[in-house]
């Protein structure tokens, strides 16, 4: 890890008092992580193959939402973890947790706010929290190493595949679209699972296929990717089996990373700047009562507008299973003091999100009703009552 990278985002503080509240850097702040050096495996000699792909593996599907989740609950299933719930990831990169918005009221940007927090920003660490929670170490390599030591990053790439198990891939370049457009990269997690002649790479990717290019993928749910390295923000790939794998540490991590979430300060992604926790929610409400940002609307326009403003980042509220960690923790552990006193906030917190389902009437809201201030106000209370939870989090760790 870099040494320029002060504090840990999932590191908690020795106090999270409602007054004594760590000061969170940005994800902006953590930009730079130091790469792991990955041998050539076929130093020496030629890699034994030219091809190869692996056929059997769990694929990511387009409604997952959590992409890089599903990438690495692919790849623990490889390495014997038995856990095939991709959810229960995001306990360790944060999705769960990190509840996030645009920094401006009425998203002038256009921020998405679909998918959790590994959507949008880039974050190694979580990675490798991720492969410790199945019991294995995690090699990371940056784009640059890539670029100055390709073909061992390559044979890597093809010992794993050998192996049987994918490499995962944040980002991937040179993914073309149905639509015509060109990814560099495509955002989040994928896996690559296969090799072939002139540095070929069979990827899977989380667009299916009605958004991709007619017959580009495989029968085992594969692109063929040409170049997608040179734009690839990082690999990861699986290391030593760990010695000690203690679940009870394991859940004790993620609760002692909830403050850094609910408590980052505003940050700059590639496509602009978040706000999250009690400040996304704020301003996802305030967003919601500006009427200036629904008047005047066409049925079609303002369809576009809701997803944007609310359902895109109601997708993201709806996702977290963040309740589910803190039943199965509770059950589990029940001497974990924080369990217990967490369980009951987010089962409110999971209450109140299944509150604005059944006023709207299901996850989209009728524009008919969208259209009218007090239903909108209705559902920023709820918003607001949201945020305040967060305080109460926040509040409850000593």
């Amino acid at each position: 890890m870099s040494e320029s990278i002060k504090q840990h985002p999932t590191q908690a503080p020795q106090s999270y008092g409602p007054k004594t509240r760590p000061e969170i850097l940005s994800m902006a702040r953590h930009a730079a992580f130091a790469t792991d050096t990955v041998a050539d495996p076929f130093a020496g000699g030629e890699p034994p193959r030219t091809t190869n792909k692996i056929t059997e593996y769990k694929k990511i599907e387009p409604w997952q939402n959590y992409f890089l989740c599903s990438a690495i609950c692919s790849v623990g299933l490889k390495l014997g973890s038995g856990i095939s719930d991709f959810k229960y990831y995001a306990n360790f990169t944060g999705d769960n947790f990190a509840y996030l918005y645009s920094e401006k009221v009425g998203n002038p940007q256009g921020l998405q706010c679909d998918s959790g927090i590994t959507n949008y920003f880039f974050t190694p660490q979580f990675v490798k929290k991720a492969y410790a929670a199945f019991g294995y170490g995690c090699l990371y390599v940056s784009n640059e190493q890539i670029k100055q030591d390709f073909r061992a990053v390559m044979n890597a790439i093809k010992a794993s595949v050998d192996k049987g198990v994918p490499v995962l891939a944040w980002g991937m370049g040179n993914v073309k679209t149905r639509s015509g457009n060109v990814w560099n990269p495509m955002p989040e997690g994928c896996l690559i699972g296969g090799y072939d002649e002139n540095d070929v790479l069979y990827v899977n990717l989380y667009p299916g296929p009605d958004r991709m290019p007619e017959g580009s993928l495989d029968e085992y749910g594969y692109s063929t990717i040409e170049k997608g390295l040179d734009s690839t923000k990082g690999l990861f790939f699986a290391g030593e089996k760990l010695a000690d794998h203690d679940e009870r540490q394991v859940c004790q991590t993620v609760i002692e990373s909830i403050p850094a979430f609910l408590s980052m300060l505003p940050a700059e992604s590639d496509q602009g700047r978040y706000v999250f926790g009690k400040t996304a929610f704020e301003t996802w409400a305030e967003t919601l009562e500006t009427d200036v940002f629904f008047a005047n609307k066409t049925d079609d326009e303002l369809n576009g507008v809701c997803w944007n403003l609310h359902c895109a980042p109601y997708c993201c509220v709806c996702t977290s299973t963040a309740y589910d960690f803190f039943k199965t923790a509770a059950e589990k552990f029940p001497d974990m003091a924080m369990a217990q006193k967490l369980l009951p906030l987010y089962r409110q917190m999971q209450d109140y999100r299944q509150e604005i389902w059944a006023f709207q009437g299901g996850f989209n809201p009728p524009m008919e009703k969208f259209r009218s201030h007090e239903f909108r106000a209705h559902v920023a209370g709820i918003l607001r009552k949201m945020g305040g939870v967060c305080d109460d989090i926040l509040s409850a760790f000593p």
